[in-house]
């Protein structure tokens, strides 16, 4: 079975009702289901889930999918995790595909990772160095058993020969960044004389450590490389945490460290996370995209930091999350500020964020004076780039009364703003975000979609979606030229591109996916439409005898221009003989549409 069968027949076997009803409580409405949208503050029913289709759509805030797209939304997943669990509740056996680790060894992987957090913690019980680094950075008892806080001893095989005595193969324990081997034979401890910070994943499995170092040294800091269990690139620090009151909230705050995340949740801030000793990666920003639509970057205030919450902000904005920047005071870091100033200051730093625009101008501010003139080429650059004109205006009326060469604030902001128009005018777009457009997505990019259907239109459509009706209603629906409106036109388009040859076959759950978003949308408006009820073998030859009739209303009124080429009128009479051989003796009105 292909990848493509096992993903229909997945969603054939799945009853979207039962499904959704879990989480939202359902009541039938005639052919479909409605209920309260989980998706926003819904007070009156505005969520439907139709059967037939197998997908649900809010009227109101327009979320919209299948049964994939439901765990995907709700459990905050990626599609890979959201087809598994479903695999499993419809009872289908996935087709293995790429390398993966056999189930066996996955399991030994996991219970050395497991014993080697039992043997950190229990280290950190013996050893007085680490418990007094501990309560030097104020922290107890409760954190230490919250976060699971331990010490790798500096004797450099501890590790390793408590991994031997408990029948670990050592060269595993390798490949998970617990131990390493000498040139000379034999092997040692990866962590020596660090705290140790165990790292999981966002469902709470151990995957990995990090440890810094307790005493003089470099790297203060070790975390571990991409393992079997591990990928830097996929996780944040501190996710298992907060990952229930970053969904409650729909926030996150980023930062950049270990004890840093830990500072922000004992200072009532539970939704911090981290990147790993490495920069804010994509798979990082998807991640919080699918739990939060609002992060706030709070990095070290040095250069460092501010040049790494740059390329953060870039990042998530690309995702479509709306970013704020928080500043710490020069020299801070949220756990010195925790410890110096309580857990007050810290939630005011993360309060007092910044937009992005505004964040970028003030590390303008501190580089370059306004008395020099790159500093307004910079911040032209800037403002150019603007997604909101209104902050903008509002950030140029300020920075205009600075701008040098004229004591008028009202002729400053006037040539400001034609100076970022004018930048604007010569932006090239970004490049990197381009994409191969389907056929069908590509024929539809000026079509409006809006534009209700007409009586007849809408209920060949509607046909469309019957089995017993669909054949006639495909042979006619592929002609484009005999629909007014541009949403037909775009149906139209779409049906032509996907099913070319023949009608599609089977319940409509097992083939709407293979139109655009657009088009589903449209589809499964249709079905909620009172006028369904009528549906019959009649009232689909009658919209076809009036699509015909307005069509040729139409060839006729075109003949009459002077301005078609002999070709065209052919091709106009040809059609206007084909379908209607007496229309071209009389006029067609709307009198003959019974939809009207």
């Amino acid at each position: 079975m292909s990848f493509a069968d096992e993903r229909d027949e997945i969603r054939s076997r799945i009853d979207i009702v039962a499904l959704v009803g879990g989480r939202v409580q359902l009541r039938r409405a005639g052919k479909v289901f409605k209920g309260l949208c989980p998706f926003h503050e819904d007070r009156n029913p505005s969520f439907t889930v139709d059967p037939a289709t197998g997908r649900y759509r809010c009227w109101s805030c327009g979320e919209a999918g299948d049964c994939f797209t439901w765990v995907m939304k709700t459990a905050h997943v990626e599609f890979p995790e959201a087809l598994k669990e479903l695999a499993q509740m419809a009872g289908i056996e996935l087709k293995a595909r790429g390398p993966s680790a056999p189930p066996g060894l996955r399991e030994l992987h996991r219970a050395a990772m497991a014993e080697a957090l039992t043997f950190f913690r229990e280290s950190l019980t013996r050893s007085a160095p680490a418990r007094e680094y501990l309560e030097h950075r104020a922290i107890d008892g409760a954190t230490v058993e919250t976060w699971g806080l331990g010490y790798a001893p500096d004797s450099g095989e501890a590790l390793a020969n408590h991994l031997r005595r408990k029948g670990f193969d050592l060269s595993e324990c390798k490949a998970l960044f617990l131990v390493d081997e000498r040139e000379r034979g034999g092997f040692y401890d990866k962590f020596r004389g660090r705290l140790m910070f165990p790292i999981r994943d966002e469902r709470g499995e151990l995957v990995a450590f990090g440890g810094r170092l307790l005493g003089e040294g470099q790297p203060k800091y070790i975390n571990s490389s991409d393992t079997p269990l591990y990928r830097k690139s996929r996780v944040l620090y501190g996710f298992d945490q907060a990952r229930d009151r970053i969904s409650k909230e729909r926030r996150a705050v980023l930062v950049e460290g270990y004890l840093d995340v830990i500072a922000c949740h004992r200072a009532d801030e539970k939704t911090a996370v981290a990147s790993l000793g490495t920069a804010l990666s994509e798979e990082h920003a998807k991640l919080l995209k699918r739990w939060a639509e609002d992060v706030t970057i709070l990095y070290d205030a040095d250069e460092a930091g501010q040049k790494a919450a740059e390329r953060a902000v870039g990042l998530l904005r690309n995702e479509g999350v709306r970013v704020r920047v928080a500043l710490m005071p020069q020299g801070e870091d949220p756990d010195t500020l925790l410890r110096k100033a309580g857990p007050a200051a810290v939630r005011r730093a993360i309060e007092g964020g910044l937009t992005p625009l505004e964040f970028s101008i003030g590390q303008l501010e501190a580089r370059r004076s306004p008395g020099e003139e790159a500093f307004w080429s910079e911040l032209v650059e800037i403002l150019a780039k603007a997604p909101s004109d209104l902050e903008s205006d509002l950030l140029v009326t300020r920075l205009a009364l600075e701008y040098p060469g004229t004591k008028d604030p009202t002729s400053a902001r006037k040539r400001l703003m034609e100076m970022v128009q004018a930048r604007r005018g010569h932006q090239v777009p970004d490049r990197g975000h381009s994409h191969t457009v389907e056929p069908a997505r590509r024929a539809l990019e000026h079509v409006p979609l809006s534009e209700p259907l007409l009586g007849a239109e809408f209920h060949l459509f509607r046909a469309f979606q019957e089995p017993e009706f669909r054949r006639f209603a495909w042979m006619f629906a592929l002609q484009e030229a005999y629909f007014e409106t541009g949403t037909a036109v775009a149906l139209s388009r779409a049906i032509r591109e996907a099913f070319p040859q023949a009608p599609p076959e089977g319940a409509i759950m097992s083939w709407l996916s293979q139109l655009p978003e657009d088009q589903q949308r449209v589809m499964e408006s249709l079905r909620m439409d009172f006028r369904s009820e009528n549906l019959s073998e009649e009232v689909l030859a009658d919209a076809i005898e009036v699509l015909k009739k307005r069509t040729a209303r139409r060839d006729i009124l075109r003949l009459r221009r002077r301005d078609l080429s002999l070709q065209e009128r052919q091709e106009v009479m040809m059609r206007l003989k084909s379908m209607h051989p007496d229309t071209q003796k009389r006029d067609v009105s709307d009198e003959d549409d019974p939809f009207a």
